[in-house]
C-alpha cells in the first residue's frame, strides 16, 4: 500500500496509546484520529478478576472505548486491550528487566496465549465485541540469550516481556493466530464491524 486514504463516512477514533495499534490501523489506510481513555485499568481489573481471560479483554476493550465515546458521541470509537497468559496466569507488562528476565523464564520453552479484546462504541453504545487468541510457542532459552534480547529490544511495556513485531519474533518456534491478534488489534474482524456498520467503503479510497 502506497499513500492511499479511506476516508470513512463517520469519523473513527482509536481510544488507544499503543504505538502498534496506531501502525496496524494506519497501513490499512484508514483515516482515523488517536484519543487516548482515562479508564483506570488496575481499578476495573480489580473487580473482573473472576471472569475469564477473554471476558476481561472485551471488558477492558469496551471501557476505554466507552469513556472516549462520551465525549465523541458522532464517531465511531475503537477500544481494545490485550491479555498475555499461560495457563491460567496472566502477565502484565513487566516495567523493568528483572521482571522481564523471570516473565521469560517462566514462559521459555512453553506454549502461552495473547488474547487481543476489541470493541466499537457509537453515542456511548456499544455496537460490537470481540476476543481473539493466538497461541505462542516459544524456544528454550538459555538465560544469556534472554539477557541479550532484553537488552536490545528493552520490551518493557509490552505485556510477556517481547515485541513480536520485531526482534521478537526470534524467540518463537511455532505460532497459531494473525499477526494483528498478537499486537493487540484483531484487524480482518474490526475492518468487517466496519464495513457492516458502513462506516467506510472501498468507494471513499483516495489516491
Amino acid at each position: 500500500m502506497g499513500n492511499e486514504i479511506i476516508t470513512p463516512s463517520i469519523p473513527i477514533i482509536l481510544a488507544s496509546a499503543s504505538k502498534i495499534r496506531y501502525e496496524i490501523l494506519k497501513k490499512a489506510g484508514i483515516e482515523f484520529s488517536v484519543v487516548i481513555s482515562n479508564v483506570n485499568e488496575e481499578e476495573l481489573k480489580n473487580k473482573i478478576l473472576n471472569k475469564s481471560i477473554k471476558e476481561k479483554a472485551t471488558i477492558l476493550a469496551s471501557e476505554k472505548a466507552f469513556n472516549v465515546s462520551k465525549s465523541n458521541p458522532n464517531s465511531y470509537v475503537i477500544g481494545a486491550d490485550q491479555i498475555c497468559s499461560l495457563n491460567d496466569k496472566i502477565y502484565s507488562k513487566p516495567h523493568n528487566m528483572d521482571n522481564a528476565i523471570k516473565q521469560l523464564k517462566e514462559l521459555s520453552g512453553k506454549t502461552h496465549k495473547q488474547t487481543s479484546g476489541i470493541s466499537l462504541y457509537y453515542n456511548s453504545k456499544l455496537i460490537w465485541a470481540y476476543a481473539e487468541e493466538a497461541e505462542l510457542t516459544m524456544y528454550e532459552l538459555q538465560q544469556n540469550e534472554i539477557i541479550k534480547y532484553l537488552e536490545i529490544e528493552k520490551p518493557f511495556s509490552s505485556c510477556g516481556s517481547y515485541k513480536y513485531e520485531s526482534l521478537g519474533i526470534h524467540l518463537f518456534s511455532k505460532v497459531t493466530g494473525k499477526n494483528e491478534t498478537i499486537q493487540g488489534l484483531p484487524l480482518i474482524e474490526l475492518l468487517k464491524q466496519l464495513r457492516k456498520n458502513k462506516v467506510y467503503s472501498l468507494n471513499n479510497i483516495k489516491a
